[in-house]
């Protein structure tokens, strides 16, 4: 077997930080692989693996070119896997200047979907040290393909994952969080960027609430726009029902303690999280967008609502909770379907990939 290095850009909790946790605690006695972080941040997400090396540096701008230089010659690295910018922006260095043979795979988990002009340069810039590029999605592959000169056949796609013995229905017994377990629960998690749409979440969370009192509205994670949505509940006088309650840590239980999950990005490369739920059972509703669509079917295994809509998106989560059939559909198409984004799945194909290099 290969060996193999992973380069992330730093360990705090993103999608692609997540996938990388994930993979490389499943694969905890696999010495073949190693995980190196750029640097360190405010928190580091713990990874159950030895084979982890975290760059002492808070310095966004650092580049350890001899330290990595010596990683790879002392663990006889075959193959460089690279996480987000500026991992690629290393790696190209390290290739240019000291490894012209060794094998590079770049993985787009999103990147790629930002309004960056200096992104898809710096991947036209590198395309031809690359060996093979990654791409999460369909979606993904294509927003490659509009934006830079990338050849499609050096292009595979590997959707992301969801370990499902984690992810499942449980019984939860005592709701620890602030709704009590006769309210009805919508809840939507994200970083509060304006382009996740937050605002379409709380303004069809207006729209609702004004029907049905029992309803309570959730958004995890915080910053950095959050204000906004603090002065709306504020000057609408909904802070009894719609609450921020930022980083939830365990999210299992929170899938399973709700009872609809919202995400109205406007741009997306594949929803990790709306696997997640789906996966506990907990219907979706979601903008219909390349990305999610892929995936998501509407009235199959979640609800679609028009992008930007925050009427069609409040109509869809009523749909959730009026139409039991439906819903209960939803949860059982899906409960088929995540099957085909097992962790197991995943490595199987990975380890596939990395050996046809």
């Amino acid at each position: 077997m290969k060996k193999i290095l992973h380069i992330i850009d730093h360990l705090w909790l993103w999608w692609a930080q997540t996938v990388v946790k994930w993979f490389f605690e499943i694969q905890n006695l696999n010495n073949n692989i190693l995980l190196y972080a750029l640097r360190k941040v405010d928190i580091n997400t713990k990874i159950n693996n030895r084979n982890i090396i975290l760059n002492d540096s808070n310095n966004k701008y650092n580049f350890p070119i001899n330290q990595l230089r010596n990683i790879i010659i002392q663990n006889k690295i075959e193959v460089i896997h690279c996480h987000l910018a500026k991992s690629q922006i290393i790696w190209y260095l390290l290739k240019k200047l000291f490894f012209p043979n060794i094998k590079l795979i770049l993985q787009e988990h999103w990147q790629i979907f930002q309004e960056w002009k200096i992104y898809p340069f710096l991947m036209n810039s590198f395309r031809k040290k690359v060996d093979l590029f990654i791409a999460v999605s369909e979606a993904t592959k294509n927003k490659i393909l509009e934006k830079t000169k990338y050849d499609s056949n050096k292009i595979e796609i590997l959707y992301n994952f969801v370990d499902l013995n984690k992810f499942k229905k449980i019984e939860i017994e005592n709701n620890k969080y602030w709704f009590t377990n006769n309210d009805l629960i919508v809840w939507f998690a994200s970083r509060l960027y304006e382009w996740k749409w937050y605002k379409e979440f709380i303004e069809s969370a207006d729209i609702l609430l004004k029907k049905w009192y029992k309803l309570k509205f959730i958004l995890a994670w915080d910053w950095p726009d959050k204000n906004y949505i603090i002065d709306f509940i504020n000057k609408n006088d909904l802070s009894k029902s719609i609450k921020l309650i930022g980083y939830v840590n365990d999210m299992i239980i929170f899938y399973n303690s709700i009872n609809c999950f919202v995400f109205p990005s406007h741009r997306e490369s594949l929803w990790l999280t709306g696997i997640e739920a789906n996966a506990c059972a907990c219907p979706v509703v979601a903008s219909n967008i390349e990305g999610l669509n892929e995936i998501m079917i509407n009235e199959k295994n979640a609800l679609l609502f028009i992008k930007k809509d925050s009427k069609d998106l409040s109509e869809k989560i009523e749909k959730i909770f009026n139409n039991t059939k439906l819903r209960d559909n939803l949860i059982k198409n899906w409960l088929e379907e995540v099957k085909k984004y097992s962790l197991e799945k995943y490595i199987i194909k990975l380890s596939d990939i990395y050996e046809k290099l």
